[in-house]
């Protein structure tokens, strides 16, 4: 009867402490939606994305009327604002 008392507070001990890691969790993701809310405000747009050769993505977003670039790959990411090259198409290449 021992080791049945003891697998009962085994048990006990670890739904305790994933209901406070989901409070937690919780906690940090209400806090994150009320500070980071892009979709809901209209400012982020996502227009396309590709997937490149080597695992690499090309995305195309509008922030707040610019037009961005986004490449990302294994070694990080890199952005470009095209909201000049847009506005301007003859004087891009030269």
């Amino acid at each position: 009867m021992a080791g049945l008392e003891d697998l009962n507070q085994k048990i006990i001990i670890v739904v305790a402490f994933m209901a406070i890691l989901v409070l937690i969790w919780l906690y940090i993701q209400s806090r994150f939606n009320k500070n980071l809310d892009f979709r809901n405000s209209g400012d982020l747009k996502h227009i396309e994305s590709r997937r490149l050769a080597h695992s690499s993505v090309i995305s195309v977003f509008e922030i707040k009327s610019k037009t961005v670039l986004i490449l990302q790959d294994k070694n990080g990411a890199s952005l470009l604002d095209l909201t000049a090259i847009s506005a301007n198409p003859g004087k891009a290449n030269g």
